[in-house]
């Protein structure tokens, strides 16, 4: 699993998943880190009894965070995907880098997404412990994507998650919790 590292200043969330094959990260990493061979090295191995779970966006969706997230890929030289991102208004666009040194790193594996809606006001560990006894309504949608499907080059990977979150950004406007 791999999680931000801000979750673990929560001591349930910590005490539980330092016991998995888990790493904790930031989203922005310091110099030098090299965050894709970590993602990797947890991947390495799947096999049918596994699951691998990684949140390629780095965080919850703020509309902050989003004009953050535009900003960087611009500032990266990639106004293509950063046109993409502009056009998906309620999920942040993905961070490649650590889904595709999984995909390379078991090559077998399938992909399972998940997209929910209902959560949207919850932006931080925090406002989660407060909406607890939560009676919210939650809507989810799971899509298997057989690895057959997946396409082989990285560009052409970080092309099919973009479409995904394309996708998963109309499933969240159609299924929204008003």
């Amino acid at each position: 699993m791999v999680l931000k590292d801000t979750l673990r200043w929560d001591p349930a969330i910590d005490v539980l998943l330092s016991r998995l094959p888990a790493r904790f990260i930031s989203p922005n990493p310091a110099a030098g880190e090299d965050l894709e061979s970590q993602i990797a090295e947890l991947a390495r191995d799947l096999d049918r009894d596994d699951a691998f779970v990684i949140f390629p966006e780095g965080g919850n969706f703020t509309a902050a965070r989003r004009d953050r997230a535009i900003a960087r890929l611009r500032r990266l030289g990639l106004e293509a995907m950063a046109q993409r991102a502009e056009e998906m208004i309620h999920v942040l666009a993905p961070r490649p880098g650590g889904v595709v040194a999984a995909l390379d790193a078991a090559p077998g594996v399938d992909v399972l997404l998940v997209a929910h809606t209902g959560l949207d006001h919850l932006h931080s560990v925090a406002d989660l412990w407060r909406e607890l006894p939560m009676d919210k309504r939650i809507v989810m949608r799971w899509w298997r994507v057989p690895r057959a499907e997946i396409p082989e080059g990285r560009e052409e990977r970080i092309g099919w998650l973009f479409d995904w979150w394309e996708r998963i950004d109309d499933w969240v406007e159609e299924n929204r919790v008003r």
